[in-house]
């Protein structure tokens, strides 16, 4: 008997079923072997300035902290240290050494000054991850490299933006915060609205204040709301004019944050 065209068109699918799967069967082996593939290798790490901004917690207290950290070729670090532990605040001077881990790995020992840190470099050799090594700690590490610009009253001209997450002490709780800011930069002042959220409660403030230059791009923030509120940070900006980092010093609330220039 005569078969259907229906049949003969439902034929052919099936016999080129096996084939179509053996002609994938390379390519999928290929592509397998590929994500096996060790990454390429990082540049050994690279000696220069650093800016970390790290934060989390000590035996569940929280913890914010700010570096400046300058790397040598000889292996010598030397840096300056802003720490905020709970409602306790340092700032410090130290001196250590960094070393290479192999691949894209580093590390860094500040000795008395402070716990050494493990970080994962860039393409190019630049600490951009780290992690504070210490017992009962658990903290995360950003690193940005500081070009060798030196920072003036236009550096951070303009928008800048935040996301940032802190805490506020009750009694002997900490609970968490969150606020996104926006302001505008110009000759060292800034204006700006803040919207925080504590414990889901909203708030919504104006803020002025004005940064004060210590040394470089390292300098202190004061700020005060329209409720009347003032803040003080110790405050560091980025020598490439893309935004900074600050530390809340002082009262009952601990935010540290890198604040981020919007891109035009």
């Amino acid at each position: 008997m005569a078969s259907r065209p229906e049949e003969n068109a439902l034929v052919l699918p099936l016999r080129l079923l096996p084939l179509t799967s053996a002609l994938a069967a390379p390519a999928l082996a290929l592509s397998l072997a590929k994500a096996a593939e060790p990454p390429a290798a990082c540049a050994a790490p690279q000696p220069g300035q650093y800016l970390v901004v790290a934060r989390g917690s000590r035996a569940g207290v929280p913890v914010g902290r700010l570096n400046l950290e300058t790397w040598q070729a000889d292996g010598s670090v030397r840096g300056r240290r802003f720490l905020r532990v709970g409602r306790s605040y340092s700032a410090s001077s130290y001196e250590g050494r960094w070393s290479s881990l192999g691949g894209c790995g580093a590390t860094v020992s500040r000795g008395d000054a402070g716990p050494s840190s493990q970080l994962l470099l860039n393409q190019v050799g630049r600490p951009r991850v780290g992690l504070t090594m210490a017992a009962d700690t658990v903290v995360s590490e950003r690193w940005i490299h500081q070009p060798d610009t030196a920072c003036t009253a236009t550096t951070l001209e303009g928008t800048v933006l935040s996301d940032q997450q802190g805490f506020n002490a009750e009694g002997a709780n900490w609970v968490a915060n969150a606020v996104i800011q926006r302001e505008v930069w110009s000759n060292w002042g800034m204006a700006g609205l803040a919207v925080s959220s504590y414990g889901g409660k909203a708030e919504v403030a104006a803020y002025q204040g004005r940064f004060t230059q210590e040394d470089g791009c390292l300098g202190r923030i004061r700020q005060q709301d329209a409720k009347g509120v003032t803040y003080a940070y110790v405050a560091i900006l980025r020598s490439d004019g893309q935004g900074y980092a600050y530390l809340q010093t002082q009262g009952d609330g601990l935010t540290v944050a890198l604040l981020n220039r919007e891109e035009t």
